[in-house]
């Protein structure tokens, strides 16, 4: 192949990943506000500003769309919150930046909320949700982990690791959830933000230890 050639399929190439990238943020964002099954291929193509047809090309199906932008979410959140844990930081300041990566998160994939919420009214009725419930409760169980590890190392308070990392996983989701809302109780996200950020400090410190602390 000729240098001109391999520029032009270079480009091509680019222009294809450019195209999926803007139809998985699309069909992410219409999920995040819709039933799957009230989102027509017709919706996402227009979201994104192509034609149906480059949906077909890029995904096959309507099921392949939605297991993409799964795919892409799970990846997502998993490398946010797996940087969280592992990084070089003492027990406690890993504890809580656990904290800002997930809210980060639901701020940034509010389609996580809806999964998760949608799964835990009825149990998971499609193997997309039954990936997503696994996948974030692996990722509970290692915060839960953090957790148990600022414990033992006399961060913070002596508390149930597996029930906090319960009680937070569902209050950080709980306030997030608040910004999908649709009548007088929403939230926007930059007030979710702050209402968590808030409270977090608050939480924090009365579960720091202090040095006169028995």
């Amino acid at each position: 192949m000729s240098e001109p050639e391999q520029s032009a399929a270079a480009r091509g190439l680019r222009r294809r990943e450019r195209t999926r990238a803007t139809l998985l943020a699309a069909a992410e964002l219409l999920v995040s506000q819709r039933a799957p099954e009230e989102i027509r291929i017709e919706d996402v193509a227009a979201q994104a500003g192509v034609s149906a047809a480059s949906v077909y090309v890029h995904f096959g199906t309507k099921d392949g769309l939605l297991a993409a932008v799964t795919e892409r979410v799970l990846g997502v959140a998993t490398d946010a919150l797996r940087a969280a844990y592992a990084a070089d930081t003492s027990p406690l300041e890993r504890f809580a930046g656990v904290g800002v990566a997930y809210l980060r998160l639901l701020l940034d994939h509010p389609v996580v909320v809806k999964y998760l919420t949608a799964s835990g009214e009825r149990g998971p009725t499609t193997p997309i949700e039954t990936e997503v419930v696994e996948r974030f409760g692996e990722l509970r169980r290692e915060f839960e982990q953090s957790i148990r590890e600022a414990v033992d190392t006399g961060a913070i308070r002596r508390v149930d690791p597996e029930l906090m990392s319960f009680f937070l996983f569902g209050a950080w989701n709980g306030v997030a959830a608040l910004a999908l809302r649709r009548d007088a109780l929403v939230l926007p996200p930059d007030r979710v933000e702050t209402a968590v950020i808030e409270a977090g400090l608050v939480l924090l410190e009365g579960l720091i230890v202090e040095p006169s602390d028995p």
